[in-house]
């Protein structure tokens, strides 16, 4: 029977399948159900620093007329932001008690280096490694293009330096040349990069003339993009390459894989369908690993990655060459 054992982060996970960052990751009990249903790691919510700090400002403005003293001001700040980042650590250090797979933190970073405090704390309680989502709005249009990418990647040398830990970056698919930028993050000595990153996108309540959020959940066509940049990239990198949005199945887990992802990320379809649908990926991935030969999942991992391919042009491909009927 062949092994869906896989390889990523350093970690030899029992499968390729990671919870990713959601709902399901938010608590000790169904953190529990992941491991049991058969995910290799799981990535726990995020914490948000753009929303802390928000919070900490509201309340701030609440309470000012109580806060005549510079320290008590200090103290307040301080105060209030440590209660979000206590609760996340408590959940940290609940699962690392209570999981035998390796436990992700996750940060959604709006600055540079303000959310470091928040990482040393996270690694400090036992995290295994650390996913940074970093994806700021480019709408200011006089900052040209070549300037977004120069805040990532020196967003990115920060967190290497600063971070004794493995270190995975979780990245928008707006940037100039996604290419490069992966290269550089390579350079960087990054250990891993998820590919792609869904973020929260408004929309317009026509009854009521409100913003409303756009749709949260993935679809199951939406994977291609990923899978094209992995097969573009996952050749020409050491760095390993995970896949997120739009794997619903074991059929594009597959894909995913053979592209060159060396693990694949589920949040969408688990909040769909539940757990079990990771048993069901699992098992669907070892009946075709059976089905074709392969004893381990190292056996084909980018089996279909641009350098390792005769047909790997058809990647970079934009245009159809027949009408579709």
């Amino acid at each position: 029977m062949a092994s869906i054992n896989a390889e990523y982060l350093g970690f030899n996970l029992k499968s390729p399948i990671i919870a990713s960052a959601g709902p399901l990751t938010e608590d000790a009990d169904s953190l529990k159900r992941l491991e049991d249903a058969g995910v290799g790691a799981v990535v726990l919510k995020s914490i948000f620093e753009e929303q802390i700090e928000e919070d900490v400002k509201n309340n701030y403005e609440k309470s000012e007329e109580y806060l005549n003293f510079p320290v008590a001001d200090y103290h307040f700040r301080d105060f209030d932001r440590n209660f979000y980042i206590d609760k996340y650590m408590r959940l940290l250090i609940e699962a690392k008690k209570s999981l035998d797979i390796p436990v992700i933190a996750s940060i959604c970073c709006k600055t540079k280096d303000g959310w470091s405090e928040y990482a040393d704390r996270f690694v400090k309680c036992g995290a295994d490694a650390l996913e940074l989502n970093y994806y700021p709005i480019s709408s200011n249009s006089n900052v040209e293009g070549r300037d977004v990418d120069k805040n990532l990647l020196e967003f990115a040398k920060k967190a290497r330096k600063d971070l004794k830990v493995r270190l995975s970056l979780k990245l928008g698919n707006k940037y100039s040349s996604i290419a490069n930028i992966i290269k550089e993050l390579d350079s960087l000595k990054i250990d891993s990069v998820v590919l792609f990153n869904r973020f929260y996108e408004p929309d317009i309540n026509i009854d009521n003339l409100s913003f409303i959020p756009g749709p949260v959940l993935t679809g199951s066509n939406d994977y291609t993009d990923s899978l094209r940049w992995i097969g573009l990239m996952s050749g020409e990198i050491g760095m390993e390459l995970c896949a997120n949005t739009g794997v619903h199945s074991a059929k594009t887990l597959i894909k995913m894989l053979l592209a060159g992802a060396n693990a694949v990320e589920v949040c969408s379809v688990l909040m769909k369908e539940g757990p079990q649908k990771i048993s069901e990926m699992n098992k669907g991935l070892s009946d075709w690993m059976d089905k074709n030969g392969f004893e381990h999942v190292s056996d084909f991992v980018g089996k279909m990655a641009q350098e390792n391919n005769k047909l790997g042009y058809n990647w970079e491909r934009t245009q159809f060459l027949k009408m579709i009927k």
